[in-house]
């Protein structure tokens, strides 16, 4: 867990595969982290708001389509970089990006894509990584096939794959026992002010 530097905002990212709360949860983080004093900024799954623009996504997905995506989740993040807030709190990371992008696309004639993210992640670094686990049931939202768990469990397990491949240190986030699943949120606070403010959380009991 990387502290905070002066010339760019810690960087958080939640990642899975789709349908297990990442969305809900960045906000409820960010809420709480500019409850603290933070200047936070939270950005929503770049895919969502690309299917309303008639961009398609998941298993119709295209290459074109995908870099289209990925793209704009990078610049999302250097967005908050340039306007200098303290925190970012990431819906998805470039390494979901990839997993969506091989499945459809495959990986072999694409490796220059996944350099790419090797390098860009080595220059503007994830300071904490959490992958949530699988729960509950896919539901219709007008995006996703609730039917298809099987897509569901593929790109799960292929995250699974790829963070270890390449080393990147992350947090699995245990099965919640709440149907809220606030200690997820919890979790991911105390160790952000642990990162931010070490002074303040030394000794400190953990949030109720």
């Amino acid at each position: 867990m990387a502290g905070i530097s002066a010339n760019r905002p810690y960087k958080i990212a939640l990642v899975s595969t789709h349908g297990t709360g990442k969305t809900a949860l960045c906000f409820d983080v960010a809420a709480a982290l500019k409850k603290r004093g933070f200047k936070v900024k939270v950005f929503s799954e770049i895919a969502a708001s690309a299917y309303e623009q008639g961009i398609p996504i998941n298993d119709n997905t295209t290459l074109p389509a995908q870099l289209y995506i990925l793209m704009q989740h990078i610049a999302e993040e250097l967005r908050a970089s340039i306007r200098n807030y303290q925190i970012v709190v990431c819906d998805r990371s470039v390494f979901d990006n990839w997993v969506y992008l091989e499945r459809r696309c495959g990986g072999a004639g694409n490796g220059f894509i996944l350099d790419f993210l090797r390098n860009y992640s080595e220059k503007f670094r994830y300071d904490a990584v959490y992958k949530l686990p699988l729960v509950g049931d896919l539901t219709e939202d007008g995006i996703r096939d609730a039917r298809d768990k099987s897509f569901q469990l593929d790109i799960s397990a292929r995250l699974d794959r790829l963070l270890g491949e390449l080393g990147i240190p992350h947090r699995a986030l245990p099965m919640p026992v709440s149907e809220l699943r606030k200690e997820w949120s919890d979790i991911i606070i105390q160790d952000t002010l642990s990162a931010l403010r070490p002074a303040e959380t030394a000794g400190a009991t953990p949030l109720p």
